[in-house]
């Protein structure tokens, strides 16, 4: 079981790390955080480092406008520690800056030294990741999930190269020959024309909706279409069993459509010469990067 060990402050970001929690739980994995100390501030230092070091398998830093509880007698928070922990343990750390003109609580905005502290911590963040910004915590929520879930799906395939699979256990033995399967592929560019559905996502516009997503028409090695006449989308019935058909006006043929979850999208591909192509795509989340 994949364990994610959640850092942040806590009485200013509560709500955004229980969006967090129920988003990394959906994923399968399972979320070490505060909570599990009384969700305190002054939660106990050296116990969430041995965690880190011991138990954890990824990081997720959440930073708004405080620095965090320091313990007597030191000069770091238990923040800032924590992701030092997760950097000496060679953990993937996932790192979110909330941003500077999202509305904030001011009594959760800090000020004099503790402020200059999270200043200085927040400039080491930029210098050493690609920090997502996030202003809700659904945003936060939708990103982490990304984030990890691609993780989590590029961590779990098996390494092949052009010398064969690298974990032994993957290989099996075959019933087809290096032909057949030549044949077979092939035979997919041909019956497509080289024509393949691909998508791209980005944060949704829409209210109540994940993500915007883009499903189009790519030709491998090509971006000639001139001999498509039109290509009809089919999403389902959540899009009350609709069929969208987009004719080709010299640029791209593709859809744009809003969704909370993923969906299969199919689509008929009409030729200049009168034949046809099916083609289909599912459409997952996991693989979102911004």
């Amino acid at each position: 079981m994949h364990t994610v060990f959640v850092s942040s402050t806590y009485i200013d970001l509560a709500e955004h790390r229980t969006a967090v929690q129920s988003a990394i739980r959906q994923l399968g994995a399972v979320d070490i955080s505060m909570e599990n100390f009384g969700a305190r501030e002054e939660r106990p230092k050296t116990e969430c480092l041995r965690i880190i070091y011991e138990e954890s398998n990824s990081f997720v830093g959440i930073y708004a406008h405080r620095y965090g509880f320091v313990p007597a007698g030191e000069n770091k928070s238990i923040t800032e520690s924590e992701y030092d922990a997760a950097g000496q343990s060679n953990l993937p750390r996932f790192i979110y800056l909330v941003n500077e003109d999202a509305p904030w609580t001011p009594k959760f905005i800090d000020t004099g030294g503790a402020a200059e502290q999270l200043n200085q911590f927040k400039n080491r963040l930029r210098a050493s990741h690609i920090c997502k910004p996030f202003s809700t915590k659904d945003e936060l929520a939708t990103s982490v999930a990304a984030d990890l879930g691609r993780y989590l799906l590029r961590s779990s395939l098996v390494r092949v190269t052009q010398a064969g699979v690298a974990e032994e256990s993957a290989k099996a033995a075959s019933s087809w020959s290096m032909e057949d399967w030549n044949k077979h592929r092939d035979g997919k560019y041909e019956s497509n024309r080289n024509l393949f559905l691909v998508h791209s996502l980005a944060p949704s516009t829409m209210a109540g909706q994940l993500f915007d997503i883009f499903i189009y028409l790519q030709r491998h090695q090509s971006n000639d279409l001139s001999d498509v006449l039109a290509a009809e989308f089919f999403l389902g019935r959540y899009w009350g069993n609709q069929v969208f058909t987009i004719a080709n006006k010299g640029g791209p043929i593709g859809i744009t459509v809003s969704a909370y979850g993923e969906f299969l999208c199919v689509c008929r591909v009409q030729f200049t010469d009168g034949t046809e192509a099916f083609l289909d795509r599912y459409i997952n989340f996991a693989e979102y990067a911004r």
